[in-house]
């Protein structure tokens, strides 16, 4: 799924909008960003997993995900949905008190009257302004946020069977560097090895571990950013057998090598 308005927080915005809608659209892996996101749901019906938990959205809920928090969302087969997403750093917002109310946990609300209003001003002017919307957005921004904690907050997490899929992508965060197989996963979470690959798949649109790869790629590609570790190092790190196996998976899924990866971010440091 394309990401628009991430594209405009990675330009330098501060606050960014955009809608779709579609059907099966759902995305491949987990992701997390350093600013916020709120998803207000305008049709279908969307699940969200997030800090431990899976969440139910309806139309005209929408929930908020700090930054950092690593999540992901998808529908059942077949429903389509419109949405609409907004990016905003911390530095968006103008009042305190609004900020610290939303700050430290993910968020499920009902919002009263106005918040959608606030919605589509913020589209019409990212718009028409493009590039010198920001003061605006901002102030927009911060008003949705004063709508939207009016609101009536729920808790959205869903019933413990349909929760249980949550749990196994929780324990897979927390040991994705340890060797990890079907069988072993589905006796450690009392389910079958077909129920746990079949609802895994519908999850995630991913196998597990084409899952757990994806993990691993994601924290080698940190590793390779943030450590001076060599690239034997990290691959053994995140839980490859051998450097060989890990350079083909993290160039299948980055279109680069681990090295290649490591000079484009030193060169775009120093540029």
């Amino acid at each position: 799924m394309l990401d628009f308005a991430g594209d405009l927080m990675a330009s330098g915005r501060d606050v960014a909008v955009a809608r779709i809608g579609g059907v099966d659209e759902n995305m491949v892996r987990p992701h997390r960003h350093d600013y916020f996101e709120i998803y207000v749901l305008e049709a279908g019906s969307r699940y969200h997993w997030a800090d431990r938990s899976l969440y139910r959205i309806e139309p005209a809920e929408l929930i908020v995900f700090p930054p950092g928090v690593e999540h992901f969302s998808y529908a059942d087969v077949g429903v389509r949905f419109r949405r609409v997403v907004v990016y905003f750093t911390p530095e968006a917002v103008l009042y305190p008190h609004v900020l610290d109310a939303i700050r430290d946990e993910v968020t499920v609300v009902r919002p009263g009257r106005g918040v959608q209003q606030v919605v589509e001003e913020l589209l019409a002017a990212q718009d028409v302004l493009g590039d010198v919307s920001q003061d605006e957005m901002r102030l927009l921004v911060t008003q949705l946020l004063v709508r939207m904690l009016r609101g009536e907050r729920r808790d959205a997490r869903t019933a413990p069977r349909e929760g249980r899929i949550a749990d196994v992508i929780h324990h897979l965060h927390d040991h994705y560097a340890e060797p990890t197989d079907l069988a072993t996963l589905a006796e450690k979470f009392f389910i079958s090895p077909f129920y746990l690959s079949r609802e895994f798949k519908k999850h995630t649109g991913a196998t597990i571990i084409g899952y757990v790869n994806d993990l691993r790629v994601g924290r080698a590609e940190r590793l390779l950013q943030e450590t001076e570790d060599s690239v034997s190092q990290i691959s053994a790190a995140v839980g490859f057998a051998n450097v060989t196996h890990f350079n083909r998976v993290f160039r299948a899924r980055k279109d680069m090598s681990p090295s290649q990866c490591r000079a484009l971010e030193r060169t775009g440091r120093s540029a």
